[in-house]
Formats: structure tokens, sequence, C-alpha cells
């Protein structure tokens, strides 16, 4: 039976938000939310919703949040044979602060523990990923951590970046990957090349083009979605103005899982570009980083109303 690895960090997320005005060094009255979350590993809830088959190659803590972890791809259906507890550890945790208008007003990462998912964890992992059809990762993981996955997994290998300073620090192995999906500033650290012009995207991924990459998607938010290929296909995919925006968080988590969708059916450039968009689209809409509605039907009911 074919699947999807993935490989990078899972981790808890806590959003804290304020119902009146901050009031600082003090206690104040909100709302706290608590859910799994973690680039790859959201990428791996919206690909089991969307009814692909998912092993999970990642570490949390001998903790409650660990077990919240591992309870919740569980439930969602993922293999977790190589979701690895490690004792006393704790698991990667983010939480951030909200005032009474949603202004995140500070936040904080605990995600030392993915600093134990080394060379070595990555050559451990190579039965299941060495299986899989494709292999989705993030720049969480270090750079020792990628090389050896570039090195030693020969199943094709899609990245996020993630954020412009993971990026800066995957720039020497940026071309090892089949598929990068950065926005527009990471795409920027990671060719030093001036991308606010479609002439400077067109450029940064011939760069990585050379560099030895099959294709690159470059997320420009609400100016919609860019792809170049190596055989020279270029869409540039805008949409109609999307007002239904509850979430921002998981956008990207979800256009990439539509990415692997979209390869998974044999979908051609254009509607792969397309079929991102919506998935990204799904996620905007919903209250949650991860729709938990999303749908290949969904998916395409958004390219029909919003996709120009």
């Amino acid at each position: 039976m074919s699947f999807i690895a993935g490989i990078g960090g899972a981790n808890v997320d806590i959003h804290a938000q304020s119902t009146q005005p901050m009031v600082l060094r003090d206690s104040n009255p909100g709302k706290i939310y608590v859910s799994a979350g973690g680039v790859m590993r959201n990428i791996l809830e919206n690909l089991c919703r969307l009814g692909v088959q998912t092993a999970i190659v990642s570490v949390v803590g001998d903790d409650a949040n660990g077990e919240m972890l591992k309870d919740g791809c569980r439930r969602l259906g993922m293999n977790t044979e190589y979701l690895q507890t490690l004792c006393r550890h704790r698991s990667s945790t983010y939480i951030s602060l909200l005032d009474n208008e949603k202004d995140m007003l500070v936040a904080m990462s605990d995600m030392s523990i993915i600093k134990q998912m080394g060379a070595d964890f990555v050559q451990q992992a190579m039965p299941v990923l060495q299986k899989a059809e494709q292999v989705v990762c993030d720049a969480n993981l270090s750079f020792e951590a990628l090389k050896t996955l570039t090195e030693e997994c020969r199943r094709p290998l899609l990245i996020d970046p993630v954020s412009t300073s993971w990026a800066k620090s995957m720039v020497p192995l940026a071309g090892c990957f089949d598929t990068l999906k950065p926005n527009r500033l990471e795409l920027e650290a990671l060719t030093e090349i001036d991308c606010s012009a479609t002439e400077g995207l067109k450029d940064a991924c011939n760069h990585l083009l050379q560099q030895g990459s099959r294709r690159i998607f470059v997320s420009l938010g609400a100016e919609g979605l860019y792809y170049q290929d190596k055989e020279g296909t270029v869409v540039y995919q805008k949409s109609r103005p999307f007002a239904n925006v509850c979430n921002a968080t998981g956008a990207g988590d979800a256009t990439m899982a539509g990415i692997v969708w979209a390869d998974q059916n044999g979908l051609s450039p254009l509607h792969t570009v397309q079929f991102a968009m919506g998935a990204g689209m799904c996620a905007l809409s919903a209250a949650d980083t991860i729709d938990s509605e999303i749908s290949p039907q969904k998916i395409e009911k958004m390219i029909k109303e919003y996709i120009l």
C-alpha cells in the first residue's frame, strides 16, 4: 500500500486570547486554545483528512503533551511506529498571547527536543522513508539531519522552508529537494535574489532548478501561487478576493498537502496549483489551524468559486 511519510517537528500549540484590553504583569480574563501543531504534522493531518495513508517520523517527550500528540496522530490513522517518545525531554511546545483585538503581544517556543533528531535519527528512520511514495519535511530539522536525508533517502523529498531564518540555514541543500514550497521572502533567503517582481520570481526559481530541484511552488499570499518546473512550465495563478478568512495559521500546510494529493492523483501542473490554492482557502476559512471538514470535493468547490 502506498503512503506518504513526514519527518520533522510535531508540537503542541497553545493560544491565549484576552477578552479585555490587556493589563501587563497581571492576570487577564481570556480564552485558551490547545491543539496539535507543527508544520510537517499539520501537512500529514490534512493528508489524512483527504484520505491519504501517512506515516509520521518525529519525537515527543514523556509528558502529557507527548501523549496528546501521539494519541491524536493515532486517531487520525497515521502510522506512528517511528514517532518516538524520548525520556526526560519536554515535547515541542509553542505558546502565543493575543490581545482582545487578536494581535499577538508575545510568543514563546520550546522546541529543543528537535535537536535530538540528528543524522543518526534520520538513518534509523530510513526503513520507513525509503518505502514511502513521497517524503515531506520541514526546515526545523538540523542541517545535519537534512543533509543525511538528501544523501540517503531515494524518494522524492518535498520541503517547506518554514521561515526566512530556517531557509538561510538550508541554502547549501536547497537544490537537493525535488519540491520546494517557499513564500516570497523565503525564496529570497534561499537565493539572495529580489523577488518583489515576477521577473525576480522567475530568476530565483531558475536558480534553484539549476541546482537540481524539479519544481518550485511560491506562496504569494493574497496574490496567489507561482509555479515553475524543470521542464519550463510556468503557472501564475491568482484568485478572487477571499473574504472568509478566519485563521491564516495553517494555510501553507494545507497548500503543501494539496500539492501532495494532486501528485497522488496525477493532476496537471495547472490543476495542481489550483488544488493547492483551494486547500489553502479551506484552511483560511476554518476557525482552527486544520479544517476538520477539508475534502477533495470542498477544495474543488473553492476552486470553482474563487480561482480565476
